[in-house]
C-alpha cells in the first residue's frame, strides 16, 4: 500500500515524458511541439512535462495529483513515425480518442506527409499504426488491436458483451465517468476508506469501515442538521431510515473436496457479516416452531430453499437502504437452510449497528409473521446489536408488490402504502439490487469461500458507488427525476382527495381521521382502510377450510400428493389471473405519465412470467393431463403469429380442459377445489363490487347537486371515472370466477351466481342512469331552460333491484353500506396524497443531504492528509496527494450536483431549523 501511496506521489514509477521520442507505459510516443522547428506555430514549448501511466499526465495542482489526458498537456503524437516528429507532418492538428487497455486517451495526433509514408492513406497509416479506426472517413475513434484481441478472449470464455467491455475501461479510467465531467479521478477501495491514511496501517481497520456509504440516506454528524432529533413531529419522517431485508437463494456456494483454508481478505470491513460472530451466533440458535405463513406461494418458496445437500451455503440475507438501493455496511450474511429468521435478525442488526437514529421502517416480504415475535428474538442478541425498540420509533411493512402475494386482511394491515412517513418507496429495491448480483452466481458458485465474499463484495462496492452517482449524474440524474413526477403527481392526487373531502361533513370527517390515528396507533383496531366483513364466506375462510382438509388426510395418510399444497397450487393460479387482469386495466388506464406506465407494465409482465414458470412446474404435479391440452393448442398455432403477452398466456386450470381431460388427466378432487374457490371469489367479487358502487353513486349524487361550472364538474368526473375502473375490475373478477364454476359444475350449483350483465351493474333506484345526466344539466342550465326528469324514467312501480343486491346481500343496512364504502375511499384517497407529499419533501432532503455527505467527505479527507508523519518523505507526499485528490473530487461532485440542483432544494415547509 505504501508502494502504491508513492505511485500516487511521484506518478507512475517516477518516469517523465520528454520531448523527441521518449516513451509512455503504453508504447505511445509522443513529441512536445517545437515553436523554433515550426511544428505548430504560435505554440510555445516547455523543456519537459510530466506524463503518468498510460499516457496520462500526473499534473500537480495544489499538491495534488490529477489524473488528465495527453492531448491537454500539448504533446503530439505522429503517425507513421512511431510517435517521432515528422519533417513534414499534415498542418491539421486532429484529436483520437484511442482504447488502448486499460484506459482511454484522448490523444492530438498528425498524419505524415513525408516520403516514409510512402502515399499511405490516412486509413492505412491508422492501421499499421496499430488503431482501428471506427469509420473509414476522419475516424476520431480507434481501438488498438491488443484491445480488440483482448475482448474476443473475454467474449469466448467469459460472455462479456461489448456495452459492459467499454463500460469496465471508461470506469477504469474515470470511476465517475457518467457524470461526462472532464477529469479523471481514479479510486481504489482501500484508499477511498481511508485504510492507507490509518498511521495504524490495515490492523486497525474497523468494521464496515471499507463499505461505500448511502450518500442519500440519513447520517448521524454527517449529513444531518445540528437539531434534528428535536425537529417538529409533523416532519420527524424526514430523518428515517428505510430499509429493506430479503433474501436471495441464487447465490448459493458449493462444498469443495480438500478445500483449503481461504478466508476473505477483510472479514467484516465492508458488507459481509463478520464470519466468527455470526457463526457463533447461529450455533447457539435453538429451532423454533414455524409460524403458519399467508402467502399463496409458500409452497414454492418451501421448495426452492429446502434443497441444501451439498452445499456450504443456500443463499444470502442482505439488507439495502430501500430508497436508493445501496447495500448497507455489514448487510449481507450467507444462509444455510432457507430464510430463517435467526439469519434474517442477525443481518438486519448488524446492518444498522452504528447508525444512532430515532426513526426506522423495515420492509420485508413477510414482515407479517417476523414481526411478530421481533422484539423477543431481538433481546437475545448480543448487546451490542440489539436494537432500542423501546425508544425509537419504528414500524415494519410489506413491499407494495410482494403485498399482493399476501391475504387481503394482511394487505390492508401490512402495505407500505398505508405507512406514514415513506413517501412513495416500493420497499422493492432489494430486488433490483439482486438483479444486479445475481449474474455473479454463475461464477462464484464453485469458488472457495474467501474469494467469494471478496468477488461479492467487489461486485457490491461497484453496485452501491454507481448507485450513489446516479443521484444527480447528468444523464440519469435519478433525485431530480423522481422530483419532477412527484411534483407532479402530488398536485394530482391532493386535487382528487379534495374532491372526495368536500362531499363529506366536517364531523364525518373528523371522526374518520380518528379511526385512522387510532389504528396507526393500534393495529388491532378496526382496519379504516377497509370495509367491514359481512356473513358471506371470503376467499380466505374457503382457502383455510381446504388447506385444513388436506392436513387432516396428510395426517390420515391420505394425501393427495405428499410434500405439496393442492390448496397452494390454485391460489397461485387465481392470483395470477388477477395479476393478469391488473396489466390490462394498467395498460388501459391514463393515471400514470405514459413511459412510467409502459417501464411499470413491462416490470408486472417479468415478475408475471416468473410466476407463470413456477406454476407450470407444480402443475406438472398435479394436473399431467394438462400438457395434452397444450399440445393440442399448439399445434393449432400460426407459426407467423406473435407469442402471447404474459398477461394473455393461458394457464389451463382445471376448468378450462374438457371435461374427460379433466377426470382423467388432474388429481382427484381437484376440480372440486377449484369450484369451492370460484364460488368464494364470486362471493368477494359481488362484495367489492358493492362498496364501489356505493362509492360511486355518493360522488355523482354530491355532483350533481352541488356543483356547477365545466372546472368543477370535470375534476368530478374524473375521480368518478377512477371509481368507475375499480367496478369493472370487479366485474371482470366474477365474471372470470363464474365461467369457471359453470365449466365445473354448470348453474345448477350455484345458481345465485348470476351472469353479470353491463345493466347489472347499478344500485336500486340507479336504474341505468348514465353519467350523462350532468352533462345534460350544464346544457340545460347554460340554455336557461332548467333541468327536466328523464323523459323514459320508469315509474316506482316498475323499477327492479339488480340481482347482485338480493344474492347474497351485504350488511342489509344500506345506508351503513354507502358510510362504509365512502369512508374507504375517503381515506385511501388520503393516504395517497399523504404519500406524494411526503415523497417531495423527502426528495429535497434526499438532495440536501448527499450535498452535506460530500461536504464532510471532502472535509474528512483533508483532515487525515498528514496523517503519515511516522513514514517516508514519499509515503507522506504520496498519502498527501491521494487525499487530497480525493477532497477535490468530492467537492467537485458537490458543485456538480449543487449547480443542478440549486431550484430543487428550495424548501417547501417551514422547517427553517432543519434545513
Amino acid at each position: 500500500m505504501d508502494g502504491q501511496l508513492i505511485h500516487c506521489g511521484k506518478g507512475p514509477e517516477g518516469r517523465r515524458l520528454r520531448r523527441r521520442g521518449n516513451k509512455s507505459s503504453q508504447g505511445l510516443q509522443a513529441y512536445e511541439p517545437d515553436r523554433k522547428r515550426g511544428n505548430i506555430p504560435g505554440e510555445s514549448s516547455e523543456e519537459d512535462k510530466p506524463v503518468g501511466q498510460n499516457g496520462m499526465d500526473c499534473r500537480a495542482r495544489k499538491g495534488q495529483n490529477v489524473h488528465g489526458y495527453n492531448s491537454e498537456l500539448g504533446l503530439v503524437y505522429q503517425l507513421g513515425h512511431g510517435g517521432m516528429a515528422c519533417p513534414y507532418p499534415d498542418p491539421r492538428l486532429l484529436t483520437m480518442t484511442v482504447l488502448e487497455l486499460p484506459y482511454i486517451h484522448r490523444v492530438h495526433y498528425r498524419y505524415c506527409k513525408c516520403q516514409k509514408a510512402a502515399h499511405a492513406t490516412n486509413l492505412q497509416q491508422c492501421l499499421r499504426n496499430g488503431w482501428y479506426p471506427a469509420t473509414i472517413t476522419d475516424p476520431a475513434t480507434c481501438a488498438s488491436f491488443r484491445t480488440l484481441e483482448t475482448f474476443r478472449l473475454q467474449n469466448v470464455v467469459g460472455n462479456m458483451n461489448v456495452h459492459d467491455f467499454i463500460t469496465a475501461i471508461e470506469r477504469q479510467t474515470d470511476a465517475t465517468a457518467s457524470t461526462k465531467m472532464d477529469w479523471l479521478p481514479h479510486r481504489y477501495k482501500e484508499f477511498i476508506t481511508g485504510c492507507a491514511h490509518n498511521p495504524a496501517g490495515l490492523a486497525a481497520t474497523e468494521p464496515r469501515q471499507a463499505a461505500v456509504l448511502c450518500w442519500a440516506c440519513p447520517h448521524d454528524r454527517r449529513n444531518l442538521p445540528t437539531d434534528w432529533r428535536n425537529v417538529d413531529k409533523k416532519y420527524q419522517f424526514l430523518y428515517m431510515l428505510l430499509v429493506a431485508l430479503d433474501a436471495n437463494f441464487k447465490l448459493k456456494n458449493r462444498m469443495r473436496a480438500n478445500e483449503h483454508p481461504d478466508p476473505p481478505l477483510g472479514p467484516s470491513w465492508g458488507y459481509f457479516v463478520d464470519p466468527e460472530k455470526y457463526w457463533k451466533h447461529l450455533k447457539s440458535y435453538v429451532p423454533e416452531k414455524d409460524v403458519s405463513t399467508c402467502i399463496a406461494f409458500a409452497a414454492l418458496l418451501e421448495k426452492d430453499t429446502r434443497g441444501t445437500a451439498g452445499l456450504r451455503t443456500s443463499g444470502v440475507g442482505g439488507c439495502v437502504c430501500a430508497r436508493h438501493k445501496c447495500v448497507l455496511p455489514n448487510g449481507i450474511g450467507d444462509l444455510q437452510k432457507g430464510e430463517r429468521f435467526v439469519n434474517m435478525d442477525y443481518i438486519l442488526l448488524a446492518a444498522l449497528t452504528g447508525f444512532g437514529l430515532l426513526f426506522l421502517t423495515i420492509s420485508y416480504d413477510i414482515s407479517c409473521q417476523w414481526k411478530i415475535n421481533l422484539a423477543r428474538r431481538n433481546a437475545k442478541m448480543p448487546k451490542s446489536m440489539c436494537l432500542p425498540l423501546e425508544t425509537i420509533n419504528w414500524q415494519c411493512a410489506l413491499p407494495v408488490w410482494h403485498a399482493a402475494s399476501h391475504e387481503d386482511e394482511c394487505q390492508n394491515t401490512n402495505s407500505l402504502s398505508f405507512k406514514p412517513g415513506v413517501g412513495k418507496s416500493d420497499g422493492e429495491d432489494i430486488e433490483r439490487t439482486w438483479a444486479v448480483l445475481n449474474p455473479a452466481s454463475y461464477h462464484t458458485k464453485d469458488m472457495s469461500k474467501g474469494n467469494r465474499t471478496d468477488t461479492l463484495e467487489d461486485k457490491i462496492d461497484s453496485n452501491n458507488w454507481q448507485k450513489n452517482i446516479g443521484l444527480g449524474e447528468c444523464w440519469r440524474d435519478a433525485l431530480r427525476r423522481k422530483l419532477a413526477v412527484a411534483r407532479t403527481e402530488r398536485e394530482r392526487q391532493v386535487k382528487a382527495f379534495a374532491e372526495v373531502n368536500r362531499t363529506v361533513e366536517m364531523d364525518v370527517r373528523k371522526a374518520w381521521q380518528a379511526e385512522i390515528d387510532a389504528w396507526l396507533k393500534d393495529p388491532s383496531q378496526p382496519n379504516p382502510y377497509t370495509v367491514d366483513k359481512n356473513d358471506s364466506p371470503t376467499e380466505v375462510q374457503v382457502r383455510l377450510e381446504l388447506k385444513k382438509e388436506e392436513e387432516r388426510e396428510a395426517a390420515s395418510g391420505k394425501a393427495l400428493v405428499p410434500g405439496t399444497s393442492a390448496t397452494a397450487f390454485l391460489t397461485a393460479g387465481l392470483q395470477i389471473e388477477q395479476a393478469q387482469r391488473r396489466i390490462i386495466a394498467e395498460q388501459a388506464g391514463l393515471a400514470l405519465i405514459a413511459p412510467e406506465r409502459e417501464a411499470r407494465v413491462q416490470e408486472l409482465r417479468i415478475t408475471l412470467l416468473q410466476k407463470i414458470g413456477r406454476f407450470w412446474k407444480l402443475q406438472a404435479i398435479w394436473m399431467p393431463g394438462a400438457a395434452r391440452a397444450i399440445l393440442v393448442d399448439e399445434e393449432k398455432w400460426d407459426e407467423d403469429s406473435l407469442l402471447p403477452r404474459a398477461e394473455h398466456i393461458k394457464l389451463y386450470m382445471p376448468h378450462e380442459l374438457p371435461a374427460d381431460d379433466r377426470a382423467q388427466g388432474c388429481v382427484k378432487g381437484l376440480a372440486d377445489m377449484e369450484a369451492r374457490l370460484r364460488a368464494a371469489q364470486c362471493a368477494s367479487a359481488l362484495t367489492t363490487l358493492r362498496g364501489h358502487l356505493h362509492a360511486k353513486r355518493h360522488l355523482i349524487t354530491f355532483r350533481n347537486e352541488n356543483l356547477t361550472g365545466q372546472v368543477q364538474t370535470t375534476k368530478a368526473h374524473t375521480l368518478i371515472g377512477q371509481v368507475s375502473d375499480r367496478v369493472n375490475a370487479s366485474a371482470a373478477k366474477y365474471r372470470k370466477g363464474r365461467e369457471a364454476l359453470v365449466a365445473l359444475k354448470t348453474d345448477s350449483f350455484a345458481p345465485h351466481f348470476r351472469e353479470l350483465r353491463d345493466d347489472d351493474i347499478r344500485l336500486d333506484r340507479d336504474n341505468g342512469k348514465s353519467d350523462s345526466a350532468a352533462k345534460k344539466k350544464l346544457a340545460m342550465i347554460s340554455s336557461g331552460r332548467g333541468a327536466r326528469a328523464p323523459r323514459n324514467a320508469p315509474g316506482q312501480s316498475k323499477r327492479v333491484m339488480s340481482w347482485i343486491w338480493t344474492t347474497t346481500a351485504g350488511s342489509g343496512d344500506k345506508e351503513k353500506d354507502l358510510h362504509d364504502s365512502v369512508r374507504v375511499e375517503w381515506a385511501r384517497a388520503k393516504a395517497r396524497k399523504n404519500r406524494w407529499e411526503e415523497e417531495v419533501l423527502l426528495l429535497q432532503e434526499e438532495m440536501r443531504r448527499t450535498l452535506r455527505y460530500l461536504e464532510w467527505q471532502a472535509g474528512w479527507w483533508e483532515e487525515h492528509m498528514d496523517t503519515k508523519l511516522d513514514s517516508t518523505p514519499e509515503v507522506r507526499a504520496g498519502a498527501r496527494a491521494y487525499a487530497l485528490k480525493q477532497a477535490w473530487m468530492h467537492r467537485r461532485l458537490t458543485a456538480h450536483f449543487k449547480s443542478k440542483w440549486e431550484t430543487s432544494t428550495n424548501p417547501e415547509s417551514p422547517r427553517k431549523t432543519c434545513l
